[in-house]
């Protein structure tokens, strides 16, 4: 599968909530991509990827398999294991097809729990 990057997550997301002094910390997110897939039919995946100074860490949040030209909703409930290291979170698109063309459309990441806010929002092409 190709790994196409989408976005970097701005740690106002991620970090918000984070255990005074903690050195490790568990967080939920509600992800959710909204995907326009054209050209070759097969398999999209969204994942968030963290990475700190010794790791590189993927979560799988939702997969689709695409039939050519189409919209796939990707979502689902992540849960995420932090350090204190912690330097990047990021969103990527898996496609198992190198002729498959994508578009994002809308791309949301909120904690768990808490109310949907305007800078929840990623990417918007509206």
């Amino acid at each position: 599968m190709i790994e196409k990057f989408i976005a970097k997550v701005p740690s106002r997301i991620w970090a918000d909530g984070r255990p005074a002094r903690a050195r490790q910390w568990d967080a939920e997110f509600n992800v959710a991509a909204w995907t326009r897939v054209s050209g070759e039919p097969g398999r999209v995946q969204l994942l968030v990827r963290y990475l700190d100074t010794k790791n590189d860490q993927a979560v799988l949040v939702d997969a689709a398999e695409v039939k050519g030209d189409g919209s796939a909703l990707l979502s689902g409930l992540v849960r995420l294991r932090f350090t204190d290291s912690v330097e990047q979170v990021q969103i990527s698109l898996r496609l198992s097809d190198p002729g498959m063309r994508y578009v994002v459309e809308e791309l949301y990441m909120q904690r768990r729990g808490t109310a949907l806010r305007p800078q929840d929002k990623l990417i918007s092409n509206y």
